[in-house]
């Protein structure tokens, strides 16, 4: 039997200043091998916040990939020291199957942006055992 699964999760990183690393990757959405739409896999992101932990304004983006397509949901913004942006402020988004949501930093100093991304992963064809 199948049912739908819904599982809600924080995942907390300290991306670096490189665009597409590994450090910076908050998601990727699995793939489910569905080829019907209600079928797949997505990720409802309720929360992107940003915490600058430098004595100085830190450039900061946030791109959305799935291969050769992408767009960024920050570009630059100035982070001014010592402070939390909430991304969201209140919008959610979805992610579908293969997207890759990536932050990083203008930053030289490792350890200079904190990020929690909390979100949805739902996944229709999820197998239950009775």
């Amino acid at each position: 039997m199948f049912l739908p699964s819904n599982t809600s999760t924080n995942r907390f990183a300290s991306p670096t200043n490189t665009e597409g690393a590994e450090a910076g990757r908050l998601i990727t959405v699995p793939t489910s091998g569905q080829s019907d739409d209600w079928k797949k896999n997505f990720a409802l992101v309720t929360s992107l916040l940003l915490c600058n932990k430098t004595a100085g304004n830190l450039p900061v983006s946030a791109k959305v990939v799935n291969g050769v397509t992408s767009a960024y949901i920050l570009n630059g913004l100035n982070l001014p020291p010592n402070v939390s942006y909430d991304v969201i402020d209140g919008n959610k988004f979805t992610l579908k199957e293969g997207d890759i949501l990536y932050v990083w930093h203008g930053s030289t100093s490792a350890n200079a942006l904190d990020t929690i991304l909390s979100y949805t992963l739902h996944r229709p064809l999820t197998t239950y055992d009775v």
